[in-house]
């Protein structure tokens, strides 16, 4: 007798930690860069960073890190690990 062959479905879980992760940074990265563009781009706002607008430096910082865990959850390297072994 033959067995069936078995396929594995490779699916993105919506619960797995770094899609919740990649998506919470996400957001604060984007409302970062919200700020950044419209709040604290005075003077005396940027002389308390030393000149450097820290919004737009943090959201884009929280962006790349979103992007690389989105990444990761995508291609999820742990699909053809088994668990009984």
């Amino acid at each position: 007798m033959t067995s069936p062959k078995t396929t594995v479905k490779k699916t993105s879980d919506l619960t797995d930690i770094r899609f919740i992760i990649a998506s919470a940074l996400g957001l604060i990265g984007i409302f970062l860069l919200i700020c950044a563009a419209f709040v604290g781009t005075s003077p005396e706002e940027l002389a308390k960073t030393g000149d450097i607008n820290a919004n737009l430096w943090s959201g884009a910082g929280l962006l790349i890190v979103a992007i690389v865990m989105g990444i990761w959850w995508k291609i999820d390297p742990t699909a053809g690990a088994s668990q009984g072994e």
